[in-house]
């Protein structure tokens, strides 16, 4: 049987070694067993974004066109011209300025009513105030006066078929004068006893005469006059505007 022998020398070392680390009280630290979590900075709160808002609806112009004040101080031609509306007795209301997409346009509509405190305007027509105060004119100037001397009766009302409408003129890419609210059709009159006098369908000679009459004084006030007779659009109403032409110049048909 072999034995191993150890060295009094190797005895010595070891048990050196063993008495130092003793002595010492030497340890390895415990590592952790995860590392710590970085702190977390605050997450600033989120701010809301303000809702968008709906478009607004387009504004009605027609009849039913919404009510606005009216023309500012330093529109001076507007102020004025509403003056002479209530001087001449005309019905009205200021209305919402007209901005169509498609380039119609009123800056300063007024809804009309009547043209005079005894004359009536069927239904009511959205206009620019320079023709509200023609036709108001025409009215007084004209129409009721020839019609109190061939029928002998008041005039009562001026039935109209368009004022303000948005749209081209017929056969034609440019906008109607109607798209400026600076046009009028008129399809009858009215006496005070209910009479129609029909543009169209004028009931004997009493009646063509009148129309003939009123037809052509129109002409001058209104620059544009047309009616039966002038083309198949204006067969059944006479069409009156202030369009503007080179020298002031008339068409009247």
């Amino acid at each position: 049987m072999n034995h191993r022998v150890t060295k009094p020398g190797q005895v010595f070392v070891l048990a050196f070694i063993l008495s130092a680390a003793s002595a010492s009280g030497i340890a390895a630290a415990p590592l952790p067993e995860t590392a710590p979590a970085p702190a977390l900075r605050p997450v600033p709160e989120t701010r809301t974004a303000a809702p968008i808002p709906a478009p607004a609806p387009r504004r009605a112009t027609g009849d039913d066109a919404q009510p606005a004040p009216p023309p500012a101080e330093a529109d001076a031609t507007e102020r004025d011209c509403r003056k002479r509306l209530r001087t001449l007795g005309v019905s009205f209301r200021d209305a919402a300025p007209v901005r169509d997409p498609a380039g119609c346009r009123i800056d300063h509509p007024v809804l009309v009513r009547t043209l005079s405190p005894q004359v009536g305007l069927r239904p009511p027509a959205l206009l620019n105030c320079a023709i509200a105060e023609t036709a108001a004119r025409f009215v007084r100037d004209v129409a009721a006066p020839v019609a109190a001397r061939r029928f002998a009766q008041p005039l009562a009302a001026l039935h109209r078929v368009s004022g303000y409408v948005c749209r081209p003129r017929n056969g034609s890419a440019k906008l109607s004068e109607h798209a400026f609210g600076n046009a009028i059709d008129l399809s009858a009159f009215e006496l005070a006893d209910g009479t129609r006098i029909e543009v169209g369908k004028p009931a004997g000679d009493g009646e063509r005469q009148f129309l003939r009459g009123v037809r052509d004084r129109a002409c001058g006030p209104f620059k544009t006059v047309l009616g039966p007779g002038a083309d198949a659009d204006h067969a059944t109403h006479f069409h009156f505007d202030l369009a503007e032409r080179r020298g002031g110049a008339t068409f009247c048909q």
